[in-house]
């Protein structure tokens, strides 16, 4: 069978002193002796938060010592400050377990500020930026989209941009309302006529004006392809400030050779480069995949990037796919917005790639699906859905995703709830990440819980899907 998927500001002194002092302290232990000194390395990380300290691309970072702060603002962020879905930047260390690390500096990164100006089923629009919404975006004070109103609702959002330039919200806040906050874009400068103004600029959707009072900080001017962001003029589109965002956040960015992880769409795909929310990515011969394969990548796949910095490059040593979900096999319900697979339903939204599909999809219809866990944990938003020739054979479905529980002695496991019944799985079909035959000792002991991504195919009933194969991804 073919195979199918694979895988700053500087904070102060004295905190520099406090944050190796604490890690003296922690490794010698109170004197005990005789254990391994934990090491790290210095990182940079930008991506989309949830709290345990702070959870970036993975990695749970210690925030007790950190400096946070919104933006680029003197305002000083508690801890308890941080929420879930928030866009944000992190200077530390990461420890050599690659899931573990400290933050020293944190900042804190809204996409947009301002009125809502028109909503949709699953968009809306402020400041002429479309912003859409899903299953993984966190709604604060507000329930949903459904309680977004049209020129009454003053949101903050926090999220990624997609190849179109829109805005794939990770969290939508309601705050006091229009004229309680200040007007604010964050964007690539493109369309830009004069200099030093007056004169007209477009970020995403929204154009915007600057004359010889607007302030430039980060330099003397800004030129498209910029990254900025802009304070406007209380209901206005003028641009009273515009910071030129890679002066402003020199702390953040990585020096030669430093570890940087970035998460984001993937835009202006041409070969083996593309970029990750701004960040120019090119892959290289060893580049790991986790969650799917290089031919999984195109523009709008929401991705991590792992790597080093060369010459303003990312060298990508992994790259992992935050679709990690994948199903293949027969809808057994389906509507203009969702269908029903492996008994879980999959949302279709007006950020699905449907382009390989025949709409509308049909029960008993053969599909492949690429999707995420919504923040339900029950339900799933597909990112892209193809509908195949025909009918998927009983015992050729397939599942993958990353385990949240395991019985090694019963050769079990539960991907999103679904359990693998793998005590029927013959020997040859066993396999690691790299298509080798391993022992079920071997699989199971490679299992890193919530983590580590599996594929298995086989017959599915009721909630279990009988593997005939399974393999480490």
């Amino acid at each position: 069978m073919m195979r199918m998927w694979k895988r700053s500001t500087l904070i102060g002194f004295a905190l520099a002193i406090a944050v190796a002092a604490a890690s003296a302290l922690s490794a010698c232990g109170g004197g005990g002796g005789g254990s391994p000194v934990a090491t790290s390395a210095p990182v940079v990380s930008t991506g989309t938060m949830t709290k345990g300290s702070v959870i970036v691309n993975g990695v749970r970072f210690e925030d007790t010592l950190a400096n946070i702060h919104p933006d680029d603002t003197g305002k000083v962020f508690l801890p308890s400050d941080l929420k879930d879905g928030m866009t944000v930047k992190v200077r530390g260390e990461i420890n050599d377990d690659r899931v573990t690390g400290r933050a020293l500096e944190i900042e804190v990164e809204n996409e947009v500020r301002g009125t809502v100006t028109a909503v949709g089923t699953d968009s809306f629009t402020v400041l002429g930026q479309t912003v859409f919404v899903d299953g993984g975006t966190v709604f604060a004070n507000v329930a949903g989209i459904g309680g977004l109103v049209a020129g009454t609702s003053a949101v903050e959002v926090h999220g990624q941009r997609d190849a179109a330039g829109n805005i794939r919200a990770t969290r939508v806040e309601l705050l006091a309302g229009p004229g309680a906050v200040v007007d604010e874009v964050r964007g690539v400068v493109a369309g830009k006529d004069a200099s030093p103004g007056p004169g007209t600029f477009s970020i995403g959707g929204g154009t915007f004006t600057y004359d010889a009072g607007t302030v430039i900080v980060g330099g003397v001017a800004f030129n498209n392809g910029d990254l900025v962001e802009i304070h406007l003029d209380a209901g206005t589109t003028r641009a009273n400030r515009i910071e030129l965002e890679d002066a402003e956040d020199a702390e953040f960015e990585p020096a030669e050779g430093e570890e940087f992880e970035v998460e984001g769409f993937v835009t202006g795909l041409a070969g083996n480069t593309f970029s990750v929310n701004g960040q120019a990515v090119s892959l290289k011969a060893g580049t790991r995949f986790e969650a799917g394969l290089p031919a999984d990548l195109a523009n709008d796949v929401r991705v991590e990037a792992e790597g080093h910095m060369v010459a303003g490059v990312l060298v990508a040593d992994k790259i992992t796919f935050k679709d990690s979900v994948r199903m293949e096999t027969n809808a057994t319900a389906a509507s203009a917005t969702s269908v029903t697979a492996f008994g879980k339903t999959v949302f279709i939204t007006g950020t699905t790639d449907t382009s390989g599909a025949t709409l509308p999809i049909t029960a008993g219809t053969g599909v492949r699906i690429r999707a995420f866990l919504n923040n339900d944990n029950t339900t799933f938003t597909a990112t892209r859905i193809d509908t195949l020739s025909g009918p998927v054979a009983a015992d050729q479905q397939i599942l993958q995703g990353t385990v949240s529980s395991f019985n090694a002695a019963a050769r079990t496991l539960v991907i999103f709830g679904l359990t693998v019944d793998a005590s029927g799985v013959p020997a040859s079909e066993v396999q690691n990440d790299d298509d080798v035959i391993i022992t079920f000792d071997q699989f199971f002991g490679a299992i890193t819980l919530n983590r580590t991504f599996v594929k298995a195919r086989g017959w599915f009933s009721g909630s279990t899907l009988t593997a005939n194969k399974i393999e480490l991804e």
